[in-house]
């Protein structure tokens, strides 16, 4: 028992110590590298983490959850979205969430594990460490985005907005907002040592500069709101009568340049410049901009599922029933409403919006009461909370961000309550019993929630590979594999499997081959459909991939529930449309394209298919119409309308 007590506390602090470098973690034989392999990673970390600690709360009650109202925020947050996700429209969807996004209340679960963990093991001394190491990996970060602004290592977004090791310039962003305040909070840990308040000085002007040239609008507002709200807090700091003239200095000179800017916006300087122009173009009128049409949707959403919402990852339910046509020119799919407050209130209702707040409201209420900070670090732990509330506003946390929101929750929680018992367990009760159970217990999570999911990735990755060199002997044994591996991302291999298919089907492949990976891909994809019967970008997925591979009556049944669930999406009908051409029945495949038409004429798309339909139907009165509304350059360019002219023998 002894040996067991030895280990257990170099396991949780060399994982814990082990986190603030998963933002590194990429693997290009990962499918999504930049969010899967630290997801994994996480993942794994932390369920072995946890395991360590359920042991050691049993033998040492020191290591016991504190009662904070911090505690009660987490696990009511837990709870209630658990719940909120179980009665959703898609629990498995809200569970497990996809290879895209890597999130659900799986992640949830893992972030509520690092908080029990993080604020019962972490004493002040620790928590000093841990908060350098993750400085110290932010200060490796900003030299990985320096060498990308130099052209050393290629930006992966491409463009100019450097994203790190995240592959997101947004991402990046709120990862180096939390660090700027942790850097400005440890100036003032490291006080009377004059080299590392220098060291930590120098950090910030770097990841300063790393942060600009993300040019995340929402992030940059931020910081200068996360100053401007600990300036304001310490105009009352009766501790230091330094950082009162200070603050008033800041708010003067944010003062002067919010005005210099407004009044040099319209100058070659700012609109020459990739960051400083990308202020100049705040409009949330403007309909080019995805929230502008999203945030309405998010809120109608919200009206129809007060209560508890309608689950997580089940944004695009709402997303496909207010679909507007005039989104054309945007991503043809969100699954988020780039604000975590209305994303929060369709995921769990006013319930899980309220419990989700709480976590912030508990936060600043055990921060305040407790005495063991100075003035100055409470106004900047508050400035960090007013800053990410600010940034995500405007976007969506991911892994990462919530890593550091869950441990900053846990440092404050930390010290803060009571152990919730000091009564010890047997020995020999912890070796018969608990260590058997937690063996059992975490073994399966470790198996099913990561191995299993892990291995489905790999194997769709490696499809995906096989497909672009051309090597379709073990395609489909790929596919098969991705697909049957894990409720996870079982979705996105059906997706791919259509989508891919065609490249199978076309080539010099052999007859029996092709006819053995087409009735793999049919019964999947239709198959996928059937289950959610409600989810408008399945059915579409399925008539689309029927009506390509020449089974235009069966792909009809899908393409109508898909103009029932969405009836404003163009594909729709684009596809519809062709399903009654390969049916030899031009007049109503038209009919439909006019419909797509009808519903954006100023959608060039819609124009050109249209177009390529007329031409099939013989309507020259259409066709010339079109014509005049199509550039010219456009008409010769496009390979479809010239393949159109060829099939009529014009």
């Amino acid at each position: 028992m002894w040996l067991m007590q030895k280990y257990l506390k170099p396991i949780i602090f060399i994982g814990l110590f082990a986190i603030p470098f998963i933002p590194f973690l990429v693997s290009s034989s990962f499918f999504f590298p930049f969010i899967t392999t630290k997801a994994f990673v996480f993942r794994l970390l932390i369920e072995i983490i946890f395991a360590a600690w359920v042991l050691l709360v049993f033998l040492e009650p020191q290591y016991r959850p504190k009662k904070t109202p911090v505690l009660y925020a987490v696990l009511s947050f837990l709870l209630i979205i658990g719940i909120a996700d179980l009665f959703g429209v898609s629990p498995a969807a809200s569970f497990w969430s996809n290879f895209e996004r890597m999130d659900g209340f799986i992640t949830l679960l893992h972030l509520g594990a690092l908080f029990l963990v993080l604020s019962s093991v972490f004493g002040e001394k620790d928590w000093k460490r841990w908060w350098n190491t993750t400085l110290v990996a932010s200060l490796l970060m900003v030299f990985y985005c320096l060498l990308q602004l130099i052209g050393s290592v290629p930006i992966h977004q491409g463009g100019v907005r450097i994203d790190g090791t995240l592959g997101n310039a947004t991402y990046l962003a709120v990862y180096m907002l939390f660090h700027i305040f942790i850097a400005l909070y440890m100036v003032l840990q490291a006080r009377g040592d004059k080299a590392m308040r220098w060291l930590y000085g120098i950090l910030i002007f770097g990841q300063l500069f790393v942060l600009y040239h993300t040019a995340t609008r929402g992030a940059i507002l931020g910081l200068l709101g996360g100053l401007f709200i600990i300036a304001i807090l310490n105009l009352k700091n009766r501790e230091d009568r330094l950082v009162r003239k200070a603050s008033i200095l800041f708010l003067s000179l944010l003062a002067i340049l919010v005005i210099s800017f407004t009044a040099i916006r319209q100058t070659s300087f700012v609109q020459n410049s990739p960051v400083l122009s990308r202020f100049t173009q705040l409009n949330f009128n403007d309909v080019y901009q995805g929230r502008y049409y999203v945030w309405p949707m998010a809120l109608e959403g919200f009206k129809e599922h007060p209560i508890l919402g309608w689950g997580q990852e089940n944004f695009m339910y709402i997303f496909q029933k207010y679909y507007s046509p005039e989104m054309y020119n945007l991503e043809p799919w969100f699954d988020r409403a780039h604000n975590i407050f209305l994303d929060w209130a369709n995921a769990g209702g006013i319930l899980g919006l309220l419990s989700y707040l709480s976590l912030y409201a508990a936060l600043l209420y055990v921060l305040w009461k407790n005495k063991n900070f100075s003035y100055l670090e409470k106004s900047i732990i508050a400035g960090l909370v007013a800053a990410y509330a600010f940034h995500n506003f405007f976007v969506f946390d991911n892994l990462i961000s919530y890593i550091l929101f869950f441990s900053l929750l846990a440092y404050v929680s930390t010290g803060s309550g009571h152990i919730i018992s000091e009564k010890p367990v047997s020995p020999v009760a912890v070796k018969r019993i608990a260590l058997p159970a937690v063996a059992i217990v975490f073994l399966l999570p470790i198996y099913f929630w990561n191995i299993k999911p892990l291995l489905g990735n790999i194997y769709l990755i490696e499809a995906l590979k096989s497909i672009q060199m051309g090597d379709f002997e073990n395609t489909g044994q790929y596919f098969k594999k991705a697909y049957s591996s894990s409720a996870l991302g079982r979705t996105e291999a059906a997706y791919h499997l259509a989508a891919n298919s065609v490249a199978v089907l076309e080539s010099n492949f052999p007859l029996e081959k092709k006819n053995e990976f087409y009735a793999f891909a049919k019964e999947t994809v239709v198959r996928e459909a059937e289950r959610y019967p409600n989810d408008s970008r399945l059915q579409i997925l399925a008539g689309s991939f029927l009506v390509s591979t020449g089974f235009p009556d069966e792909a009809l049944i899908f393409l109508e529930r898909a103009k029932i669930l969405t009836p404003g999406k163009q594909q729709v009908y684009f596809d519809t449309g062709s399903a009654y051409f390969a049916k030899n029945d031009p007049v109503t495949g038209l009919a439909f394209f006019r419909k797509a038409y009808d519903l954006a004429p100023d959608y060039s798309e819609a124009k050109i298919i249209y177009l390529i339909g007329a031409i099939y139907a013989g309507d020259r009165t259409i066709e010339n119409k079109l014509i005049s509304e199509l550039p010219p350059k456009i008409i010769s360019n496009d390979n479809r309308i010239q393949s159109a002219y060829k099939a009529v023998g014009r």
